[in-house]
Parts: structure tokens; C-alpha cells; sequence
């Protein structure tokens, strides 16, 4: 995930809530095959946790996760 580049503008709760949602699409990812709808909307989910870091290890815009207020449960 995104490190320590969201530590700063996330507090620990919603830190924690992301983790989960990252953690769960992963296991769906390996749960379903690549074809499998779940799997597909999963590689999504991970893919956009994944790209916040570029391959050199330099931060991308991260206003979009600094700016979420999510309700409810994932």
C-alpha cells in the first residue's frame, strides 16, 4: 500500500479500514479465477492501492485518498 506517504493525512482508523479493503481484495483475487467478475472488480481495487507508488518509489497524486470520506462498511 501506500506507506508512510499517507501516515501524515490518514488517521490509524482509516488506515486500518484501507488495509482491510486491500487484504479482502486480495483474497478474492486469489479466491475466483481471472474471468470471474469478483476478480476482475478486485484487480481494480488493488491495481488503484498499488499505482499510489511508482516503480522508483516516488509518491503519485494521492489527493483522491486524502480526500475520501467513506461511509459505511467495504
Amino acid at each position: 500500500m501506500a506507506g508512510q506517504v499517507m501516515q501524515g493525512a490518514l488517521r490509524a482508523k482509516q488506515l486500518r479500514q484501507l488495509k482491510e479493503v486491500y487484504d479482502r481484495a486480495r483474497e478474492v483475487k486469489a479466491r475466483y479465477p481471472e474471468s470471474h467478475i469478483a476478480s476482475r472488480a478486485a484487480k481494480r481495487l488493488i491495481d488503484a492501492f498499488e499505482t499510489v507508488i511508482q516503480a522508483d518509489g516516488a509518491a503519485t497524486e494521492t489527493q483522491w485518498l486524502r480526500d475520501a470520506n467513506p461511509k459505511g462498511n467495504a
